[in-house]
């Protein structure tokens, strides 16, 4: 049955409907506050999540897609993976809902956020053997006590069939936080960050991989991941990101449909 807006309903007129098949999530969209069957009900959906022509390489919105691969950015410099594929524009009221799952536990947000990015995917099909997650470090993963970025590929491994694994990749030392340091910074704080574990040493090769992060902004990260994997002889390498960071002068655009009355 598709999802849709409970928004006629109150908390106290849902109660007696427990013994009677509730839908299995309900409670109140997290962008318009009413009450329906998903963590962002279909209308927000509809309202935010502007379809855009992207560059294959690098997922930038480019408004040439449909006539060259890549745009002016990879031309000038090219990303050590292949493809990237992203769900969303990392952009309010997006990038909130991202920063609570990432930061703040939203573990309510996961199921959505998958569906969303193995949407993404299937849209363009190509060869993935293996998902992994980018991996935290020790310190940080103590510290949060969970890699969204897991999560995510966990989710998307058991949707999309495929297999899915964090014991392939290690962070092998805490970085400072990336989102502060501009792309220079960031390349030198995250070289030689990461390390293939013994076990998945000979069994990448050959491999087309999907590495899979909940934002891509710089691509930093997922370029000294694939140059690692490059090293142990993968196949292929795509990025699948919840959003995409898009350039600094793109703006959000305010909502047209009827989530809009209770988004602050």
């Amino acid at each position: 049955m598709p999802a849709k807006c409970l928004s006629g309903l109150s908390p106290r007129s849902l109660t007696p409907w427990g013994h009677i098949g509730l839908p299995k999530w309900a409670g109140l969209c997290a962008m318009c506050g009413r009450w329906q069957t998903q963590p962002v009900c279909r209308a927000c959906q509809q309202s935010w999540r502007i379809e855009l022509p992207r560059c294959k390489r690098c997922a930038l919105p480019w408004p040439d897609a449909i006539q060259a691969d890549s745009c002016t950015a990879c031309e000038a410099r090219q990303p050590e993976f292949d493809r990237a594929i992203t769900a969303l524009d990392y952009l309010p009221p997006w990038s909130s809902l991202i920063s609570r799952f990432k930061f703040q536990r939203a573990s309510s947000m996961q199921g959505h956020f998958v569906e969303l990015m193995a949407d993404a995917v299937r849209q363009r099909p190509h060869r993935v053997d293996l998902i992994l997650p980018v991996p935290l470090s020790a310190h940080r993963l103590a510290e949060r006590g969970y890699n969204q970025a897991w999560l995510l590929a966990k989710g998307l491994g058991r949707v999309l069939r495929r297999p899915a694994t964090d014991q392939a990749l290690v962070r092998t030392r805490s970085t400072p936080r990336l989102m502060a340091l501009d792309s220079e910074e960031r390349l030198r704080a995250i070289h030689g960050a990461f390390q293939v574990t013994p076990k998945w040493d000979a069994r990448l090769r050959g491999r087309h991989i999907a590495l899979v992060d909940d934002v891509l902004t710089t691509g930093a990260t997922l370029d000294e991941i694939s140059r690692l994997l490059r090293r142990h002889h993968v196949a292929g390498i795509s990025a699948w990101v919840l959003a995409r960071t898009p350039p600094p002068d793109t703006e959000a655009s305010p909502p047209s449909g009827p989530g809009d009355q209770g988004w602050r």
